[in-house]
């Protein structure tokens, strides 16, 4: 009986282990992207912390939002018509640290899903700041087997190019002066 009882608790425990590994859903991935800029963080956070205004990324159109306030949200319309709407999570005015949620995307430009980011400007020597974008996120589709337009390659893959077009922006509309 004994043996029979082990026998049992083996199978089962093979069949536990197989189950697990074939349901291996989406991990999270993460992005970070971060630039020189040849301005003064308080100039640098000035602009970043206004959350109203994503003009820094060449690509956005429009950005509307009613206040700087925490929870306010952000309507991003871009040069192809997609809009998305972004959530103001926190902001540090002592860090210069601000963060905010993904709450709309559409999965042509950002193929994410539970996407936060966060952005910390640094001073790095008088008249140069640091700015470091951070993002946390899901693929796109959250179940196994995605199609390889929503899978954790493309999702992070777009990510990046967000971040970095919207950093050189950045830069570029701060370096302009």
């Amino acid at each position: 009986m004994y043996t029979l009882k082990k026998l049992f608790l083996s199978i089962f425990a093979a069949n536990l282990l197989s189950f697990s590994v074939l349901a291996h859903g989406p991990t999270r991935q993460k992005v970070i992207e971060s630039i020189d800029i040849n301005a003064e963080s308080v100039l640098v956070w000035k602009k970043i912390s206004d959350f109203k205004n994503f003009d820094w990324n060449p690509d956005v159109t429009e950005s509307k939002a009613k206040n700087n306030d925490v929870g306010s949200e952000r309507i991003l319309k871009f040069k192809n018509g997609i809009e998305i709407v972004q959530k103001l999570e926190k902001v540090n005015q002592e860090k210069k640290l601000i963060t905010w949620r993904l709450i709309k995307t559409d999965n042509k430009l950002l193929p994410v899903n539970s996407y936060a980011a966060k952005i910390l400007v640094k001073s790095e020597k008088t008249g140069t700041s640091i700015v470091t974008y951070k993002a946390g996120f899901y693929r796109g589709f959250m179940g196994n087997d995605p199609p390889e337009e929503l899978n954790d390659e493309n999702s992070k893959k777009k990510v990046e190019e967000f971040i970095k077009k919207s950093l050189k922006g950045l830069k570029e509309s701060l370096e302009k002066n």
